[in-house]
This record gives C-alpha cells, structure tokens and sequence, in this order.
C-alpha cells in the first residue's frame, strides 16, 4: 500500500481498472450464452432416437426439434465505490526525572570521621609533617603515639641525631624521616692562639692544626713543564710534556704527579672542586669530609676566589602518592645540605661573603639523568661546591702518608693572577700546641685541652674540639652547650632551639607531645579516611534520569465497494433449418446402409 502514499483520490480511482470489472461481466453473459446452444445440441439425441411408441418414428420425424434460446439484448449496469485512507503519526516525547534520598543521621562518630582510623584503613595515604622545637640544653622526651623517646647523648648534636636514629628506625612510629636546623644565637667567642690555630665565628671554633700537606697546580697553557714537589731528602719532580688541549695536559699533569708518589685530580673549570655525600634523607656532613673541607677553606681565604654550593637529592621519594609534596621536601633537603657544607667552610675560615648558596632542585638533577622515582643513588645524595669565573684546570695534590711532602714547589705561582701553570696554593699543616691557650665565650674562659679523648690522639684538632664541647657542657653556669663534629666546635645558648621537621607517609593518627624542653609547634595534620566516603555514598543518594522517546508511524486503508446488474431478453428461437435438413440427412444416409 506504501505506493499509494501521496497520491490524490482521482488518482487512486484512475489506478484502479473499471474496465476489467466491466469486461468480466460481459464475458459471463457470453459464457452463459454458450452453455445454452451447448445444451440445445446435446438434446438432439433424443430427437433422433426411433421410438416405438412412435412406429419407430422419431420426434424429428413427428416435426418436433430442439429449442434455441438466444439472448436478444442484454443491460449491464455497474457501481463502484472505491475509499482510500492514509494516516500518518509522528510524535515526540521528553521526560526528565531526578530523585534525591538523604537519610544522613546525627550520630557522634559519623560527624568526625575526618580522622583516619588507628587500623589504618585508608586506600590512600598522603605525606604529612609536624614541627617540633628541641632546646640545646633539652634532656626531656618527645612522645610519639604514646611511646616515649627519651633524649640521649653528651652533646645537643648528638642527642638530636640519636633522637632521629631513633624516630626513623622504629616502624611503630610511623615517621620516616626527620630534618633538623640549629637556630643559634650569636656568641661573642675570641681566643688568645694564633689564628693559623684556631679560627672563630659566632657559632664555631676550629682547630685547623694536623692533616697532610696539600697544594694546587694550575694549569692554563699546553706547555712542557717540569713540577718541583719535594727537595728533602732528594728533589722530586714530575716531568710533563706539551698536550693538545688544556684538558688533555691537566689530565697528563695528574698522572704524572700521581707517578712519583701523590694523589692528585684535575678538576675542570666548571666542574666542582668538592661534593659531599650524604646518607638517605640526611644532611649532616660525614666526619671523614671535613679535612678536604678544611684545606677547601683555607684555600678559599688565602687566594680570595669564591664559590657557590647547591645540594641535592636522589629521587627516593618521601610519599610515592604525592609526586609534588616529596619533591618539595626533597628540596628542603637539598637547601638543608648546602647549609651544612656552607657552615663547615666558614668554621674553617672560608669568608662566608665569597660563599653563594644556589636554591636547590632537589631530585629534578637526578630525573634528567633518567632516575626513575625511587631510585636509591648516592651519587645524587650530594652537595656540590663550585669555583665562579675560573678558566683553567686545577689539579689538586696531597701528600701520602709515610710519602714525600711538599715542599720548595715550583714553578711556584702563588700570589700571581694569570694562567701560567704552576703552583698557586700550597697548605703545610703545623701540629696544634695550645698549652696555655684559651678561648672567652660571652664571658666566660675555656682553656684548650689537647688530652686524647673519644679515639682521638692527642693534641690533634679533634681532640681539642671534643675536650672543649665536654667542658661547655660541664659548665652549667655559663648556660651554654657545646657540640664537637671532626675539628669543629658548635656552641649555642641553653636556650637555642632545634627546629625539627618530622615527615610521615602513614595515614594513622600520630599523636605527639612532649617532656620539659621540647615543644611540639605543629601536629600532624588529620588525614580523610575511606571509610567516611562509604557511609556517605549509602546514605545519601541523588539520581537523575532522562528519557527521549520518537515515534513515526504511517497506516493505509482501502476499501472498495460496488454493485452490478445485468437485465438480458432470452428468447426461444426454432433450431435453423439448415441445422434440422442436416440432420435429416445424416439419419437418412444412415437407413440406407
């Protein structure tokens, strides 16, 4: 019916063929037609059967035939109704529903679960720091979830670092690391030694005597040069030949200085001059660095140059869940190690106006090396101190123990600018001899002792930085303390604080407080636990729905309707006369035979 869609009711009408229905009623008026004459002749038979009755005659003999009935005239009269109808439907339907089901309650413990549970049930843990202040005299206790770390140690630096040992060892505390920085107060310290002895600052006192004899060779020109190192008992000298480049005579430089007897580096311009190394997550320098240190500062305060230290971190990561918070902290660390090299140089002399402290950018060094984060390297655990404006090589000598000195060096270069290859720094350690020798700390006088103490011989620097912390510390009515690293000397007032930063990854709830002396400034902070979360998502349901429903739809309907007649005159003809003399015949020919 679809071809129907479109077209008007004539149009429909002319498509449907009045003509056949008219054609099939005149072939059925001729149809009946041919029965009848098929019927008329079938009758013939019993007309031309001889009856007994008769004589033997038949009913043609006897003048009786078959009738004929013919139709005379016939009217056909036809009706037709013809009905079309086509609907179309097209409906569109939007409906938009939204619910909202809250059956928040009021009980106690759901309107503080922003806390993290004690079981630790959080997915997601995130990095979290606390700050304490420890006073240099502090012998209390810090309390950490309810278990008490008591201060221990001889000194203010050593109780602080065995309270970090400590912290970040025992599991139960959930802290991984601690960072720390002495604010002390500024001292009035002056001593009676010579100043090739000992050195102060507000801060410190170092004893600069022992060591092995140390010097630095610079090379600025590919020339041939014979290096003058000892003259006692015998002259000791290393030959070099003339090099292609400056890098490849400094690197000869070395290798010939090392062959008769010496260690030595060639350093270039814009390479560091020391780098100091450092445990994971700490900042105190070794004790075992502090003679390179030495010599560095020495060296910096006789020829004047000047020198910038940037400190850095490998890329352990303080929280593995928050890139951004460990890189933060990791600077920290970095600042905080080349601070502590920065205080070791001016404890030893170097002037602090000559020292620049590059911001630190924490793992980001070791990252563009291609460290992966979580990468344990202790080349990146490091702070790197720098020469500004060089231009040539340096080739740093020292002498071995039980080897030949230095002493009479040539070509001797020292005091002169330029870039001659030569010496320009030679350091000759003198044994300390400080009998008699005292040092006045706002006010009140510590005499030198150089008695061996702690592993160390007597009258070495270390033994005198030890023995002058100890007596600091016995003297409580001069309210100082006293902390000895190596050949240096730390003193603050009892007051002074430690400032701490203790880091956690843990989602626990770390309760801190403390004994007399130390002062917890800052909790951690509370940590959104994912419990809380799933008692809110069953409580309160908001849901919204929508739906768009479009409807086409076309239906046809046809009908046809009609009526025919047809009024036709049959008349009884007499069978022709041609037919009947035929048929005479044919029964006549047939007597005959």
């Amino acid at each position: 019916m679809a071809e129907y869609d479109g077209l008007s009711p004539g149009q429909v009408l002319a498509d449907a063929s009045v003509a056949e229905f008219i054609k099939s009623l005149g072939l059925g008026i001729a149809e009946a037609q041919k029965a009848l004459d098929e019927n008329s002749v079938q009758q013939i038979a019993e007309f031309i059967e001889p009856r007994e009755g008769l004589g033997g005659k038949t009913l043609l003999d006897l003048g009786l035939s078959p009738a004929f009935y013919h139709y005379q005239h016939a009217d056909i009269s036809c009706s037709l109704q013809l009905s079309l109808k086509v609907k179309k439907d097209f409906s569109l339907g939007l409906n938009i529903n939204g619910s909202i089901n809250d059956n928040s309650s009021n009980s106690s413990n759901s309107s503080e679960s922003q806390s993290s549970s004690e079981s630790g049930s959080s997915t997601r843990t995130s990095t979290r720091t606390a700050n304490v202040a420890i006073t240099s005299s502090s012998s209390g206790a810090l309390v950490v979830g309810g278990e008490n770390f008591q201060l221990s140690g001889s000194s203010p630096a050593e109780r602080i670092r065995n309270l970090q040992n400590a912290l970040t060892t025992n599991n139960a505390t959930g802290i991984d690391r601690v960072l720390y920085q002495l604010e002390g107060s500024e001292l009035t310290i002056s001593t009676d030694a010579n100043t090739s002895e000992v050195k102060t600052t507000p801060h410190t006192i170092t004893f600069l005597g022992g060591g092995f004899d140390a010097g630095i060779i610079r090379v600025g020109q590919t020339t041939a040069i014979d290096y003058q190192l000892d003259d006692d008992p015998a002259p000791v000298t290393a030959s070099t030949t003339a090099q292609g480049d400056l890098a490849t005579q400094a690197t000869h430089v070395r290798d010939q200085v090392q062959a008769v007897g010496y260690d030595a580096i060639s350093v270039a311009p814009d390479a560091p001059v020391h780098t100091s190394h450092f445990e994971t997550g700490r900042h105190e320098v070794p004790a075992s660095e502090y003679p390179a240190l030495r010599n560095l500062a020495q060296s910096m305060a006789s020829m004047g140059f000047a020198v910038t230290i940037e400190g850095f971190a490998d890329t352990q990561m303080y929280d593995a869940s928050d890139r951004s918070r460990s890189d933060t902290l990791n600077v920290q660390l970095g600042n905080n190690r080349a601070n502590e090299v920065k205080s070791i140089l001016i404890a030893n002399g170097a002037p602090a106006a000559n020292i620049t402290v590059t911001p630190s950018s924490g793992v980001q060094t070791a990252r563009n090396a291609g460290d992966s984060d979580g990468t344990d390297n202790p080349n990146f655990r490091k702070a790197e101190v720098k020469t500004v404006g060089r231009s040539e090589y340096w080739v740093f000598v020292k002498a071995r123990s039980g080897g030949p000195n230095l002493e009479s060096v040539s070509p001797d270069k020292i005091g002169e600018g330029g870039s001659e290859n030569g010496f320009i720094y030679l350091f000759k350690p003198t044994p300390l001899n400080l009998a008699g020798k005292k040092v006045t700390i706002d006010g009140t006088d510590f005499p030198f002792r150089g008695a061996a103490v702690a592993g160390h011989a007597e009258n070495a620097p270390e033994a005198y930085a030890k023995n002058l912390a100890d007596d600091i510390n016995a003297n409580a009515a001069a309210h100082l303390q006293g902390s000895a690293t190596a050949n240096v000397t730390t003193v603050s007032r009892d007051g002074d604080p430690y400032q701490l930063t203790l880091v956690t990854q843990s989602s626990r709830n770390i309760a801190l407080s403390s004994t007399e002396g130390i002062t917890v400034s800052e909790q951690f902070s509370r940590s959104s636990s994912s419990s809380m979360t799933q008692q809110n998502s069953g409580n309160r349901a908001v849901a919204f729905g929508a739906s768009l429903d479009v409807r086409y739809s076309r239906q046809f309907e046809m009908n046809v309707t009609g009526n025919s007649s047809i009024s036709a005159r049959l008349v009884s003809i007499p069978a022709p006369p041609e037919f009947l003399e035929t048929i005479k015949n044919f029964l006549n020919d047939g007597s005959d035979n």
